[in-house]
């Protein structure tokens, strides 16, 4: 249940990126077209990096149009030369082409290979990724400039949310409305990888959590506060895990963790489940980008501060399925499917036959 594109490289793209790692190309521009990505266009150097940028990079901008660009720098790290990563996401462009391309981001830069990439930036204007926008977004990230208390909070995610996100999160009128595009440096450290934004746990959505731990309640239902920017607590009902389908509401998003107790191999344990209920299409964009956006983050909180270790993470648009047996089967998924163990063929019941009889020799000697 997952929000994959399966949106790959094609067998050209893999080979260019391969040849262009090398050095010979400056920049090269990358698209999704037929369900695949594809090169569009490339071009090698002229002069030093920074004077190719502005003439080289900007007339790939089409209005409408979202794009990967992939930029090479003059310096070098250990795997070689260094990129930087440039998503494209205008405006008008319709809502599903960004997300299909926010969603297959993650893809191109694995076929790249995120060590020889040294920066990524997001733009929606020609001015977001100019080289002067360049230049202002590596200047606010060495020094920031003061923030609300909203902002402080995003600050502190170290990975560039995706560019349709900040367009929703425009749309509802808060305060980070003042939240600037912002870039990613060293991808290949792998304390930064979490995407996310970070609303905060209202005190008593903590409170719980901490009743969680000790094991004093089994469930908690959490909602986001998108006009307050916090992560609120709904409900702590007791529930056993037959009432877990109807704790599953059918109209707006939740959070959800769950102490699955049942037996495995002859022994009762309990599993912790987080649950991420998002009902199909009937919520809004905004609430689906931000539930989407805000729930690694929750995650990351609950088990790095709250020591609460998640067996189960899913993802569901009702609870109509969330049986005994589903769950079983998640929380222990090889358990249906070792193969039985080879056994010997049975052999043939009784005696393998009757003794064969012969009679003595008669008088004549013949056998009688």
């Amino acid at each position: 249940m997952s929000h994959q594109t399966g949106i790959n490289a094609t067998f050209e793209l893999k080979e260019f990126l391969a040849r262009a790692r090398g050095g010979a190309i400056r920049s090269m521009k990358i698209v999704i077209r037929n369900e695949e990505l594809v090169l569009d266009c490339y071009r090698e150097p002229a002069q030093s990096w920074d004077k190719d940028y502005d003439q080289f990079l900007l007339p790939l901008l089409t209005p409408q149009e979202p794009c990967y660009i992939l930029y090479r720098m003059d310096s070098q790290n250990a795997q070689g030369y260094e990129w930087i990563f440039i998503a494209w996401s205008p405006d008008q462009s319709p809502v599903r082409q960004k997300m299909m391309y926010a969603a297959t981001r993650a893809t191109l830069k694995k076929e790249f290979g995120g060590g020889h990439i040294k920066d990524e930036l997001f733009g929606t204007v020609e001015d977001d990724l100019c080289f002067q926008g360049y230049l202002r977004h590596t200047l606010s990230c060495s020094s920031p400039a003061p923030l609300t208390a909203a902002e402080q909070k995003l600050q502190q995610i170290k990975v560039t949310e995706d560019k349709v996100v900040w367009d929703e999160r425009r749309r509802i009128g808060t305060p980070t409305t003042r939240a600037r595009v912002t870039m990613e440096f060293g991808l290949d450290k792998r304390a930064q990888t979490l995407q996310g934004l970070a609303f905060p746990l209202q005190e008593e959505a903590k409170q719980a959590l901490q009743q969680l731990k000790q094991r004093r309640i089994n469930y908690i239902q959490l909602r986001l506060d998108v006009d307050k920017e916090t992560i609120e607590l709904v409900h702590t009902k007791p529930t056993e895990t037959q009432e877990l389908p109807y704790r599953i509401p059918t109209d707006s998003p939740r959070y959800h963790f769950f102490i699955f107790k049942h037996s495995h191999q002859g022994q009762l344990q309990e599993a912790l489940v987080f649950i991420y209920s998002m009902p199909g299409y009937t919520c809004s964009i905004k609430e689906r980008m931000l539930y989407s956006s805000c729930k690694n983050r929750l995650l990351d909180e609950v088990e790095r501060d709250y020591q609460l270790e998640v067996t189960k993470k899913m993802e569901i648009d009702s609870g109509d399925g969330l049986t005994e047996d589903f769950l079983y089967e998640e929380v222990h998924p090889m358990e249906h499917t070792l193969k039985q163990a080879f056994s010997k063929p049975r052999g043939p019941g009784g005696k393998r036959g009757n003794k064969r009889l012969i009679k003595g020799a008669g008088e004549n000697g013949e056998e009688s």
